[in-house]
């Protein structure tokens, strides 16, 4: 039977008499103790989750071994009493609701969320989120964008009724892009922060993730035949022509358009 986080064996003393606690403290052959706490299922993978902790063997080991598990079951209860039991599904409605952005960025949140928010994690309550189920979450991500958790199966070339040609194929692996995970960890951090004011819960869950670094910028600077094209088009108009002239001899633009282009100067 699945542990509930209630009533768990705990080895209340070195001779090995037991009590009905929250939580174990088990002897290891070593004459360590290891605390372990169940911490419930992880959200995307379906596996149990525990806090351990070992003590190293010593006078005081069933001190801290106690302190230790008195420590994360505070932890656990503190994520599984959020001050509202909406999920995150139920947060991301409410946020889009309110957002106050463009149009087109609002779509494309959306289709970020409905896409790979709302499948993996939408149900969780918003509160409970913890560190382990974000870091989970985002791997999921950066393996597979079609989150198949290792599943086979063909990717059809459309959803209606067809007959199957060379389109298509099994399924390969494709990482999600890390401008898409910037921004839907960006899309979490601003519901969180918003839950926070609307007091949903005391402080923002999805600050406990890893920040994905930025994608570095890719530039692609125009040769010195496009460049000086692009100056000749832009002096067609005296202010535009001058912004893209100072633009490409004091900018990146200019200064690579400057190195493939000596006789071009100021």
């Amino acid at each position: 039977m699945e542990p509930t986080g209630a009533t768990v064996a705990c080895m209340g003393t070195s001779q090995g008499s037991t009590r009905a606690e929250r939580g174990e403290i088990e002897t290891l052959p070593s004459g360590s103790l290891r605390v372990r706490v169940y911490a419930g299922k992880d959200a995307v993978t379906g596996k149990r989750n525990y806090l351990t902790d070992v003590i190293p063997a010593g006078p005081k080991a069933m001190a801290q071994a106690i302190k230790v598990r008195t420590k994360f079951l505070a932890q656990v209860d503190q994520l599984r009493t959020p001050r509202t039991r909406a999920t995150i599904s139920q947060l991301l409605d409410r946020y889009f609701e309110l957002a106050d952005v463009e149009t087109t960025t609002l779509k494309a949140y959306k289709s970020l969320a409905n896409h790979h928010i709302r499948p993996l994690i939408g149900e969780k309550v918003a509160g409970s989120i913890d560190g382990e189920t974000l870091d989970s979450f985002y791997k999921q991500l950066r393996t597979c964008r079609a989150h198949c958790r290792g599943k086979k199966f063909i990717e059809h070339r459309t959803n209606k009724n067809h007959e199957c040609d060379d389109r298509c194929k099994k399924h390969r692996c494709s990482p999600l892009a890390d401008a898409s995970i910037v921004k839907i960890q960006a899309i979490l951090g601003g519901a969180g922060k918003r839950g926070v004011r609307w007091e949903w819960f005391g402080v923002n869950p999805f600050d406990r993730a890893e920040r994905q670094a930025a994608p570095k910028p890719q530039p692609s600077p125009p040769t010195a035949e496009q460049a000086a094209a692009i100056v000749t088009e832009a002096w067609a108009d005296l202010g535009w022509g001058m912004l893209v002239w100072l633009a490409m001899v004091t900018g990146r633009g200019g200064a690579s358009f400057a190195r493939r282009n000596g006789n071009f100067s100021t």
